[in-house]
């Protein structure tokens, strides 16, 4: 497959791309060791097993069924707020990548099909952008999507390299976001050889910056889970929403696991720790019921319209995945247009079976897990 063979060139190791051009034309370069990472995580998601459970966390559960649902599918609505936005579903496309040449074609086209199917999304790790702005060119893509909201992202623990406020607005700005992706990866961290792994006082230094931050803040965690004594002590100094990212999609311990040279699952600590943490479906049922006003994403194995609108059932407020939409990515805003079309006519069938015409009248109908309600 010719197309196939395109994508691994372009993901492929035997080309780093650690040159690029920004807007003026001017080449610019990334430290090769930065942009072999990051080239790294793509070629991986692309071509191994990252995922370690076969199905998805939420196949156990089952909506709940009517025969006759005395509703019109052509009238479903998915509609939902997100911050001061009306999203067409409660869904957003999850941070992927940038920093690199190949970033710049990916989030383009994340940014043109988010925008013409309304749909929010956000970019990846840009911490890249403090120490090398020339790479912003690969993030900088807010003139594709201006009617969605775009979400920066920085880990946490930058906190503790060099980061504060300045730096986290800087990023902001730089790319004229909408909103804010903070990240806790201490997993994946602990995971990478060149890992940053101080996470101590952090629950502190985010208090403290918060109320700063110019744009709306999703805290998020990054395929691990999100507990509830996290969720609550988030909550308590005013993070209005968490991605609570589960285990059950793409383990970032094992993808870090599988960089190390001559990769074998023995003695590898990414692979050691590919599932440690709580299951999406846990770590959602944990944070809703320590936080039942917060704004719960449901991340961790999201591959079906179907798992998505379950999640809704179990007191998600919105669903998120990245990993499906990366090869579509790289081709085309036309293939990321037709995966989200997909989700979007799953979600609404999901809730056609039920009888639930909108997501109020969903989430009053708890699913199933072998016979009782939940």
């Amino acid at each position: 497959d010719l197309k196939l063979q395109f994508l691994y060139l372009i993901a492929s190791p035997l080309f780093p791309p650690t040159q690029h051009k920004t807007m003026s034309g001017k080449a610019t370069c990334v430290p090769a060791q930065i942009a072999q990472r990051k080239l790294d995580h793509i070629n991986i998601c692309l071509n191994d097993n990252i995922e370690p459970f076969e199905v998805s966390p939420f196949e156990k559960y089952q909506l709940q069924w009517r025969a006759l649902p005395e509703c019109d599918l052509n009238k479903i609505d998915l509609s939902t707020k997100f911050f001061d936005w009306t999203i067409q579903a409660p869904f957003y496309i999850a941070s992927m990548t940038g920093g690199e040449k190949h970033g710049r074609t990916i989030n383009e086209n994340l940014a043109r099909a988010c925008n013409a199917e309304n749909v929010p999304f956000g970019l990846g790790s840009m911490r890249i952008i403090n120490r090398y702005p020339e790479s912003a060119h690969t993030f900088d893509v807010k003139h594709c999507c201006p009617d969605v909201p775009m979400f920066a992202n920085v880990g946490l623990v930058q906190l503790n390299y060099g980061f504060g406020l300045k730096e986290v607005n800087n990023l902001v700005d730089s790319v004229k976001a909408d909103g804010l992706f903070i990240h806790l990866n201490h997993l994946q961290e602990a995971c990478q050889p060149e890992g940053d792994v101080n996470f101590e006082g952090l629950f502190q230094k985010l208090a403290d910056i918060l109320p700063h931050i110019k744009v709306p803040v999703i805290v998020k965690e990054v395929g691990h889970g999100m507990d509830a004594y996290t969720a609550r002590k988030l909550q308590e100094m005013g993070v209005q929403c968490i991605d609570v990212a589960g285990v059950g999609g793409s383990s970032w311990a094992w993808i870090e696991g599988r960089r190390q040279k001559n990769y074998k699952d023995e003695g590898n600590m990414g692979y050691i720790f590919r599932d440690v943490g709580l299951k999406t479906d846990e770590s959602l049922i944990q944070c809703r019921k320590a936080c039942p006003n917060l704004k719960l994403v449901a991340s961790g194995g999201m591959r079906t319209g179907l798992d998505m609108i379950k999640a809704c059932a179990l007191g998600a407020d919105y669903s998120s995945c990245a990993k499906p939409f990366l090869k579509a990515a790289m081709e085309s805003t036309e293939a990321v247009r037709a995966l989200i079309q997909r989700y979007k006519r799953e979600m609404a069938c999901a809730m056609f079976v039920s009888g639930a015409k909108n997501l109020q009248e969903l989430r009053a109908m708890p699913p199933t897990v072998g016979g009782p309600k939940l």
